[in-house]
């Protein structure tokens, strides 16, 4: 039994990732289903092989240890994060429609809860939201996927999956705490989202004196095999209310049939990122000026029983540490039933210029600040990574 939604908010959350799990119902199995709603419940499980290897001297010498050598596991997560979560909606029977949708991270190689913030809180971090669906749009409050990070899923070939991931070498709120968003109707494929978040990362201080604030605007416009996609948003960092990261983002694809090309470009500069920077990488780890894009090609093969996947991404540090790098990324999946279960693998390789910190990390979210992690593009290991895994969702 699928949980349905009104129209508007299917096409709103056809616009971002952000609420995809909620508006794509039709997964998961339903526990109840009646005049007081329904409530479903889903998830994926994905693990497999995970090879990393090669050294990053810049790396090395800013953390004090040896970045180098090589590392084989069995991990949780490398394809599509392992998740478990429920969702469900009741109809307000005045136009309007209640929704919500808890999520939890687990990592099925060793059964643990994952993506935990600073405190080792880890229960349902990956969504918790409610909000209401009418004629108008979609309002929702709570944990949401972030802005960015969203956009750089939706236009990556590997959707900020496996060690060919664009988004690891860059640095991500992966979600938001605190937040509201509204999702507007589609207008002939255009729609956009708005989002505000009082404090980014955990909760408000006493006073409102250094919260993490955040603003978001992202319109999209999506037909045909077309897809467009703006996001402008301005953080204030939590703890200082006299800097502000400005951050643009631009990503497009278009599907010729034979082959999809996928395009992604991004901004990230503190205002005056020139009185904050001292020429460390600890105040490098803030993202203060950087550029980064991507140019990605996916393709069906074998009728639609699998696909290939391609991308080179670049990451410009404009500072004067010149922490940049490249990264190029191949690979493929064959499905074993429809999208729900399939097998990948991918191979990808990260050259770093001579103060670059970029590595392997095929979960992008469990280095993220946002999570707990380091928040670098150093969160990872080594700059050659090879997987190999199966998924499975339900």
């Amino acid at each position: 039994m699928n949980i349905t939604f009104h129209a508007p908010l299917r096409a709103g959350a056809a616009l971002l990732a952000c609420l995809s799990s909620v508006a794509a119902a039709e997964g998961g199995f339903t526990l109840v289903d009646g005049d007081k709603g329904s409530l479903s419940i889903y998830g994926t499980l994905d693990g497999g092989l995970l090879s990393r290897s090669g050294e990053n001297g810049a790396y090395a010498a800013q953390a004090g240890t040896r970045f180098a050598g090589h590392k084989s596991e069995l991990a949780s997560g490398l394809e599509s994060e392992s998740r478990i979560g429920l969702k469900g909606s009741r109809d307000l029977r005045n136009g309007l429609t209640a929704l919500f949708q808890l999520e939890a991270g687990i990592a099925i190689d060793d059964g643990k809860s994952t993506l935990s913030d600073a405190e080792g809180n880890s229960v349902f971090r990956r969504k918790s939201f409610v909000g209401l669906a009418g004629s108008m749009g979609t309002v929702v409050f709570g944990r949401i996927d972030g802005g960015r990070y969203s956009v750089a899923g939706k236009y990556d070939p590997f959707a900020n999956g496996t060690v060919a991931n664009m988004a690891s070498i860059q640095v991500h709120g992966t979600r938001a705490d605190n937040a509201v968003a509204y999702i507007s109707p589609s207008w002939n494929g255009l729609s956009f989202l708005a989002a505000y978040t009082t404090s980014l990362v955990g909760q408000e201080s006493p006073g409102n004196k250094g919260d993490g604030r955040l603003w978001a605007f992202i319109p999209s416009y999506s037909k045909g095999g077309l897809d467009l996609t703006l996001d402008i948003e301005q953080l204030q960092a939590k703890g200082s209310e006299e800097h502000k990261l400005n951050i643009l983002v631009a990503g497009g694809a278009y599907d010729f049939g034979p082959v999809k090309v996928h395009a992604y470009w991004e901004s990230i500069k503190t205002d005056n990122y020139k009185e904050v920077f001292d020429g460390t990488f600890a105040t490098y780890s803030a993202l203060l000026n950087h550029r980064s894009w991507m140019l990605g090609l996916s393709a069906p093969v074998l009728g639609d029983k699998a696909r290939l996947r391609a991308s080179y991404v670049a990451l410009d540090d404009k500072t004067s540490l010149d922490a940049s790098c490249r990264k190029w990324g191949l690979g493929g999946v064959y499905y074993l039933a429809e999208r729900s279960t399939y097998v990948y693998a991918d191979v990808a390789k990260i050259n770093n210029s001579a103060n670059g910190i970029c590595s392997i990390q095929p979960n992008p979210a469990r280095t993220a600040v946002d999570s707990g992690g380091v928040g670098s593009p150093a969160g990872g290991y080594g700059t050659t990574g090879f997987d190999f895994g199966i998924s499975h969702s339900f």
